[in-house]
């Protein structure tokens, strides 16, 4: 009995050795392309990262102290929960300005986006976390685009902002710069306040005991969250962490932090609904609009939730890499796809898609592969670029207006097709298949006005009841789909 409860012992420390061994640490690498000293000195990051894992969330972690002290540190709550953990050190007040943080801040994310997948990372899963003033840092370069644009990074592509305990007016260290004591509130460029906006991250906003709070900190935040909810974010939570002050309120917040992670990669990782045809050869996906998926000022109907509005800057639906990588092993497929124009609508500029794929969600539609099935004012077309040549496959005439449209494309082989209310309006026998497409990369996949670059807007058209099929669809099912208009 003794020898097996040795061996017992001996087994249980392996596996615990073993574990252990599945995380490692690598310390001070610099993140900077400043040449000044001080930045040389402070910027610098940890990364401790799961070594077995692939497509991990990430959690930049940007450290608390007032903006004017305080050390980059990966506390033990974020260890061994299969995430890469990247902790910045940042310049500090007052030897460096508040714009430096802030630079310092952005520069650190964008080192994130650049090499999180070197580290079993994925960068459609950088969520930004910090305890007060990191969760101040992470407010506005979350918030104002500016910061992180700098660096090429959409400040939308971050998974989530998760402050702890940020301030949400301007800092009290920055005040008392100016002379402004800690209690006497302001609220001007510096102020995460500022830059509310419905299209932001999704957002956990957590607080110490409102009665423990440094300065009124929960208060602050409870305003932070009401403003976010009044300008239409629809992901917003405030979170009040009671019987803890502001500096033991991290302990039990990760919890939170960990479990909204999982919440919001779990949307991000279900890549197609379930089929609703279950045979081995045929699969129809029906898409419903989710409104953690919806871009730019895209909106959904409240009265009736299968419409999209697609708006006028850029809005579009992201149907995510996930779904990409899918739909990229596709040899035969279909796409059908309801559409309304409105009559003030312009649909002039390069090009206005209603579906696309790309290797880059930033490619312009003439730098990378992609497909897409577009429109504009002479045409509607399927096109691909970046596979030999463009190839555009298909004409019609100019685009209905005030009514529902219903468009189709289908792809059996390198048989490509094109109805519009079930007439075949172009083709072409020699389509690559979307492997070929997209060798190197999953595509990014968006109804509505996919993000490239060089392109004029979409004006409030409609989209609905967006399907996507494993096979191409027959003639009787696309009759049968052009008699199911909204």
């Amino acid at each position: 009995m003794k020898i097996q409860g040795i061996t017992l012992i001996f087994v249980l420390l392996l596996c615990t050795a073993i574990a252990r061994a599945q995380y490692q640490q690598v310390n001070d690498i610099p993140y900077t392309e400043s040449t000044d000293p001080y930045a040389q000195e402070r910027c610098k990051l940890d990364v401790y990262y799961p070594t077995n894992r692939k497509d991990a969330p990430v959690v930049v972690w940007f450290h608390g102290g007032g903006l004017e002290g305080g050390s980059k540190h990966i506390d033990q709550e974020l260890k061994n929960s299969g995430l890469v953990v990247i902790a910045p050190n940042y310049r500090l007040l007052p030897k460096a300005t508040i714009d430096q943080c802030l630079d310092d801040a952005a520069e650190a994310v964008a080192w994130a986006f650049k090499n999180a997948e070197k580290y079993g990372g994925s960068k459609r899963k950088i969520f930004l976390a910090g305890h007060s003033a990191g969760g101040y840092l992470l407010d506005i370069i979350g918030l104002d685009k500016k910061w992180l644009k700098k660096y090429g990074v959409d400040a939308d592509s971050l998974a989530a902002l998760v402050p702890f305990s940020g301030q949400c007016i301007t800092h009290y260290n920055i005040r008392k710069q100016h002379g402004i004591g800690p209690l006497q509130a302001t609220i001007d460029q510096y102020a995460p306040l500022t830059y509310v906006r419905p299209d932001a991250p999704p957002m956990v906003i957590i607080s110490g005991d409102r009665d423990l709070e440094l300065y009124g900190r929960y208060e602050e935040q409870a305003y932070f969250w009401r403003m976010l909810k009044l300008v239409g974010h629809q992901d917003v939570t405030l979170y009040e962490m009671q019987g803890f002050d502001h500096g033991t309120m991290p302990h039990p917040a990760y919890h939170v932090l960990k479990e909204q992670i999982k919440r919001l990669v779990n949307k991000m990782t279900t890549p197609l609904p379930e089929p609703t045809i279950k045979t081995v050869q045929q699969a129809e996906y029906r898409f419903a609009w989710q409104p953690s998926y919806v871009r730019r000022d895209a909106q959904i109907d409240e009265v009736h939730p299968s419409i999209l509005h697609l708006g006028t800057n850029n809005g579009y639906y992201d149907l995510t890499a996930e779904t990409g990588a899918v739909i990229r092993e596709l040899k035969d497929f279909s796409i059908s796809v309801y559409f309304n124009v409105s009559s003030e609508n312009k649909l002039d500029g390069y090009g206005h898609f209603l579906f696309a794929f790309s290797q880059l969600a930033e490619n312009s539609a003439n730098e990378g592969p992609y497909m897409a099935m577009r429109l504009n004012e002479q045409r509607f077309e399927t096109s691909t670029g970046g596979y030999e040549h463009e190839q555009i496959i298909m004409q019609g005439g100019q685009p209905k207006r005030d009514v529902w449209v219903h468009a189709l494309y289908r792809q059996q082989g390198h048989k490509g097709e094109l109805f519009l209310d079930g007439k075949l309006i172009g083709k072409n026998d020699n389509m690559p298949i979307l492997s070929e497409i997209f060798k190197e990369a999953p595509a990014n996949c968006w109804i509505g006005r996919a993000p490239f670059r060089g392109d004029k807007y979409l004006t409030q058209t409609q989209v609905a009841d967006f399907r996507l099929y494993n096979y191409a669809v027959s003639n009787q099912e696309l009759r049968q789909l052009n008699n199911s208009k909204p």
